[in-house]
């Protein structure tokens, strides 16, 4: 194809009117020129240069065109198929009911047919934008309903010259048609890919997780250091998060709430941090712990003392009291392994747990305090009350542990028995903890460690998702509360953390111990006790599902469901649906199963051809419908023991 600069100097004055009065946000963006930049126009042939000779080899057009017959030979998804795995029908959880429901519809195997047969793409992730000539081509081959446009500003403002704008917001100002850019510097710094996957991040839950899980990638420029988009997508769990969790754990989580109402348990409004030069230890159960308990003992007075979960009763049995105790998990199995331990033991120390913890539990100790989980439905209840959810708090308890002392204002924090895996997978726990007690609740569970990451003094270590994710929590806060934490431990290395060998550990200097312990409990109150109209809250929740139910009901006749367009567009507009109720409560209780719900239904609608496709959809929303109106008894039920 034969281009003329005549062409590209009209181009880019349409393009920049269009974009002074439709969208002059993207104008002032790309409105500065990058220096030593040029467009190149010979023998017909475009190419830009930015100092370093032309990107494009010569021929923006023929490179362009290469891409996108390799994408239509072998295009590349973000994700693979499915594989379901079987549950279920016999459970009284709600959620569970109606994943068998739904998935005796679909069957095992979530397969859509190939682009090249439906000439449909969901969505596509395109990593730049350059001149645009490779978008104009794929919009000729294909409906691309969603398209995301990762960029750096100098290569984004090539657009200007060939792509024409007016008809591209033109395309997309369809109903169920969405446009998305992200385009800043931080794209392409290392040190920033977390800020910029965050903005996609946000971008795929605006959508619909379950629509963007279907979507495809598109790479026309290649920089350094690279976008590792798929990577990122694999390695982080903020995105498989998305679809994890249930209406009725949820569910308990608002009821446990609720309960510490009644029983007037403190929670953390941050007013004052410890004093300085203060030392904290965070204690796991870790198999390396048993090596570490007698330095524990010996510097005991010396530091504030966080045992995390079951390390507690292995400092039981060593004699040791810690401080505070840390606990996250909502279940009554908490409450059960915790009885096991002596009672007078418990009583002389301090509970701190989230909001939904088994609300027993706090009656077994001195005191309990409770702190506001992050994703969390009784969480969101309390927090407009001025109580900060606290991040990175699981979904093991070391990672509160470690959370709660940078919240605190611990500058230093020695981790003990945090291995988060183990060299020798039959030693998996602490010898000292009721893991092999065979009279203890613990001694039944099993760990199946399947992952392999490097170790905190070298070596491997096995481990587990849950585990690693513990990792990546504990790292998260380590980088953004700046403290400096050592690892004692011999398991798997934490990122941030600086290894120490428990031979080596000693603790010369430290605040004074009682005045760390009292600062912390001067941070909490009942104050939400007298801010919060429950029955208000919930007869406004209640409505909000009954609403929404209608609403759902009504789907088959708002959207044709033949078409590939109008299902992909249902389920975008499902979620829009639940965050225009403005009501956090009723988003959190529900986003989960709808975007789990929604993978796997799009998906296996993706499958299906015309009226076959239609009447899957038809099912799948009357499941849905359904959902609601039991959901809807549970927040009844809800009205009429709290309201």
């Amino acid at each position: 194809m034969e281009i003329k600069e005549e062409f590209l100097k009209e181009r880019v004055y349409k393009n920049h009117e269009f974009l002074r009065k439709k969208a002059p946000g993207i104008l002032q963006l790309i409105s500065s020129l990058p220096p030593n930049f040029s467009v190149i126009v010979k023998d017909g042939k475009l190419d830009a240069d930015f100092g370093g000779g032309g990107i494009y080899k010569g021929d923006a057009y023929q490179l362009s065109l290469s891409q996108v017959q390799a994408f239509e030979e072998k295009p590349t998804r973000l994700f693979p198929d499915i594989n379901l795995l079987e549950v279920s029908a016999q459970t009284d959880i709600i959620a569970h009911r109606y994943d068998y429901k739904i998935q005796s519809l679909i069957g095992n195997k979530v397969e859509p047919k190939p682009i090249r047969e439906t000439r449909h793409i969901p969505l596509l992730l395109m990593v730049g934008l350059g001149f645009g000539i490779h978008l104009e081509l794929l919009l000729q081959k294909y409906e691309i309903q969603n398209l995301i446009i990762l960029d750096v500003p100098a290569f984004f403002r090539l657009s200007l010259y060939y792509l024409d704008w007016e008809k591209l917001f033109e395309y997309y100002s369809k109903p169920g048609r969405s446009l998305n850019f992200i385009v800043h510097d931080k794209l392409i710094l290392e040190q920033d890919l977390n800020v910029a996957f965050e903005e996609l991040l946000r971008t795929a839950q605006q959508l619909n997780p379950g629509v963007f899980y279907w979507g495809y990638y598109f790479q026309h420029l290649e920089y350094n250091p690279p976008m590792r988009l798929i990577e990122w997508f694999s390695s982080s769990p903020a995105f498989q998060e998305l679809f994890h969790g249930y209406f009725d754990d949820e569910l308990w989580s608002l009821r446990w709430t609720l309960e510490k109402f009644k029983k007037k348990i403190p929670l953390y409004y941050p007013k004052k941090k410890v004093p300085t030069g203060s030392v904290a230890f965070v204690v796991g159960a870790g198999p390396s712990l048993d090596y570490a308990i007698d330095k524990i003992k010996e510097y005991r007075d010396k530091a504030v003392i966080f045992s995390c979960g079951t390390a507690i009763s292995a400092l039981q049995r060593a004699g040791i009291v810690p401080d505070f105790h840390v606990e996250i998990e909502r279940t009554k199995y908490t409450y059960d392994t915790l009885i096991e331990l002596d009672r007078n033991y418990l009583k002389q120390t301090r509970l701190i747990a989230n909001n939904p913890l088994w609300t027993d539990c706090f009656k077994l100790f001195k005191r309990g305090y409770m702190f506001l989980k992050l994703n969390d439905t009784g969480a969101l209840l309390l927090e407009p009350t001025g109580s900060p959810i606290i991040w990175h708090t699981g979904p093991t308890v070391t990672a509160a542990g470690v959370a709660l002392a940078g919240e605190f204002g611990f500058e230093e924090v020695y981790l003990f028995g945090v291995d988060l895996g183990s060299k020798n997978v039959e030693s998996h726990h602490s010898k000292l903890t009721n893991y092999y007690n065979p009279k203890s609740f613990l001694s039944k569970s099993s760990i199946d460690f399947d992952l392999t990451v490097p170790g905190n003094f070298g070596g491997e270590v096995k481990t587990h998702l849950w585990f690693l994710n513990t990792k990546y929590g504990i790292e998260q806060t380590i980088k953004k509360k700046g403290i400096k934490v050592y690892n004692t431990s011999d398991g798997a290395k934490i990122e941030g953390a600086i290894p120490l060998p428990i031979e080596f550990f000693r603790l010369e200097n430290s605040a004074n111990k009682k005045e760390a312990i009292a600062s912390i409990e001067e941070n909490f109150d009942t104050r939400y006790i007298n801010m919060v109209n429950v029955p208000e809250v919930l007869k406004r929740l209640q409505t909000d599902f009954e609403t929404l139910s209608e609403y759902i009901r009504d789907y088959p006749k708002t959207y044709d469901f033949s078409k590939l367009h109008d299902s992909v567009y249902s389920f975008q507009d499902l979620v829009r649906k639940l965050v225009s109720f403005k009501n956090p409560l009723l988003y959190n209780l529900l986003y989960h199963n709808t975007h789990r719900w929604s993978q796997i239904a799009l998906g296996h609608a993706l499958s299906l051809e015309g009226e076959e496709r239609k009447e899957f959809l038809r099912e799948f929303y009357g499941l849905y419908y359904n959902f609601l109106k039991d959901a809807v008894k549970e927040i009844r039920e809800l009205l009429e023991d709290f309201g």
